[in-house]
């Protein structure tokens, strides 16, 4: 059974590069749903079925002959995408970081920022068009980043990474379990992995394995083992989201 990817497209420069990042990569098994969404000018309610969202053909249709997928499909609906990307439950969705009304702190955008704190589907913010090659992935033993690694593992391209596991001994979580899950998990997806275990506070380690190491890609947990349960976005996933000029591929584990 086919995957299903979501592109949030608003057509801003930030969508564009994250459609240059879907299209460097092959996603064979997967199928594509391009989502286009716009609150109606004047607020007024319009009829269900263009709220909801529907097939509709695009003046300039994004086209992918090249990426692998099954099948690409247009969907729009005249709701705040916000909104209308929360609305169905998919394998990935993935946006680009900026969009209009920026939200400046986390230096992301009204509908990333959104994404992150009230994630249904595991969220992929693109901030650079390359593909990836190398991904840092945060294993702390938590629910969310077992979903996040999961997501990971699905990637059909997943095989032509190195992927760099990292855990942070901060006294709260067990580092030989975590690792040893994450990277049975990303080996058999045919991952080539490497495992390494820093020490101190979670933010500080991670911030400085990005820099060090700049990988093209970092995976995470929306919160790790320490994070209150009224949090949704944990304060070392804030942290890589607001500073890194990585792509963040974040999770949240709905059941916890």
């Amino acid at each position: 059974m086919s995957k299903t990817l979501a592109f949030g497209d608003d057509r801003s420069e930030g969508a564009g590069v994250c459609w240059q990042w879907i299209v460097s990569h092959r996603w064979e098994g997967w199928e594509l749903e391009v989502v286009t969404a716009e609150a109606p000018a004047d607020m007024h309610p319009v009829p269900t079925d263009q709220a909801e969202l529907h097939p509709w053909k695009p003046d300039e249709p994004r086209e992918a002959p090249e990426s692998g997928f099954d099948s690409i499909a247009h969907l729009r609906a005249d709701v705040d995408p916000r909104v209308a990307l929360i609305s169905k439950m998919w394998d990935l969705v993935a946006i680009g970081p900026r969009g209009s009304g920026l939200l400046k702190s986390l230096h992301l955008g009204s509908t990333a920022d959104w994404l992150l704190r009230e994630p249904t589907s595991p969220l992929l913010v693109a901030k650079r068009p390359e593909p990836v090659e190398r991904v840092l992935v945060a294993a702390d033993g938590s629910a969310h980043a077992a979903r996040a690694i999961a997501t990971l593992a699905s990637l059909p391209w997943l095989g032509s990474t190195s992927v760099r596991i990292v855990t942070v001994d901060d006294g709260k979580v067990d580092t030989g379990a975590a690792l040893s899950a994450a990277s049975q998990s990303l080996e058999q997806s045919g991952a080539d992995t490497e495992t390494v275990t820093r020490e101190g506070k979670a933010t500080r380690a991670l911030t400085a394995e990005v820099e060090e190491w700049v990988p093209h890609l970092v995976v995470m947990g929306a919160r790790g083992l320490s994070g209150m349960r009224r949090l949704v976005i944990g304060s070392t996933t804030a942290a890589i989201a607001g500073s890194s000029t990585t792509s963040l591929l974040v999770a949240h584990a709905t059941d916890v």
